[in-house]
């Protein structure tokens, strides 16, 4: 019987010293956990009260490395994220659907990310991470049609628009995206309804999944002749008014996902014309 006590209080405490070993650190609300080389900042709870939030260098006497998946996702309160100067890694859901985000900022001496005009990009300007979704009003005019709205002008460096970039920001009107540019993440652009003119540069080769679906308002759609793959409901409507999709490249040299292309205006089952017209390389 005694030895049967003394293993069951040994167990006893490997469990809870498992179990702490797995706990989250709380701060206010906001909770941290273990990853390489320090924290994670893992959920954000925030108040009505607060509209800026930094993420801390340190939390413990540990650095705060990374932004998990939704770690500060759905922070409908926040006008401002400023990242702190250890922040390493940002999850593509780290930073999504903050309704009156109007800037991100970043410690000057991160040398992972920096901040441009509010918008989120690794520091040497190669990858767009995320746009902050309440940056710009839309703008109506007198019959209420959105006629202007933020503006996105991606710099001459950027090789890769990460997933998520601008998920749900539906205030954006205009995009301008670099030649150079070279692949465009899952869900990039996702429901950005307003945003009305698109020309995807000649140095692009990959669209991913959804990664312009719903983009209702945009009137002309022509895919150029490097492009490789383009992902399952790449450009997916409902309701576009695009007459007709170019192609300049053969069907049979690309990879295309399910449903990928947009379907007519009132016209839910037909899908709008494409044209392939080979390359033009």
């Amino acid at each position: 019987m005694k030895n049967k006590s003394i293993a069951a209080a040994v167990l006893a405490v490997l469990v809870m010293v498992l179990s702490l070993s797995s706990c989250s650190l709380n701060q206010k609300g906001t909770e941290y956990k273990e990853t390489d080389g320090g924290l994670m900042l893992y959920r954000y709870s925030g108040s009505s009260t607060e509209t800026e939030f930094t993420v801390p260098d340190t939390y413990e006497g540990k650095p705060v490395v990374e932004i998990a998946d939704f770690g500060l996702a759905n922070a409908e309160y926040l006008t401002k994220i400023t990242i702190g100067k250890n922040v390493q890694k940002i999850n593509d859901w780290s930073l999504t659907n903050c309704p009156k985000l109007k800037e991100f900022a970043v410690d000057a001496e991160n040398a992972y990310f920096t901040a441009v005009d509010g918008i989120l990009y690794t520091k040497d300007l190669t990858e767009f991470v995320a746009y902050p979704n309440g940056k710009t009003e839309l703008i109506r005019d007198s019959n209420d049609t959105v006629c202007g709205g933020g503006e996105l002008i991606l710099p001459a460096q950027c090789k890769r628009i990460r997933p998520n970039a601008a998920y749900l920001c539906g205030n954006l009107y205009t995009v301008q995206l670099n030649e150079g540019l070279e692949e465009i993440g899952d869900k990039a652009f996702l429901k950005c309804w307003h945003y009305s003119k698109l020309e995807i540069p000649s140095t692009v080769t990959t669209i991913g999944a959804d990664a312009f679906s719903y983009m209702d308002s945009l009137k002309t759609l022509e895919i150029p002749a490097n492009v490789q793959s383009i992902g399952d409901y790449a450009f997916y409507s409902t309701g576009s008014s695009i007459e007709k999709v170019v192609v300049h490249n053969t069907e049979e040299n690309l990879e295309l996902g399910k449903d990928w292309s947009p379907h007519k205006k009132n016209s839910v089952r037909e899908k709008v014309p494409i044209e392939f017209v080979g390359t033009d390389r």
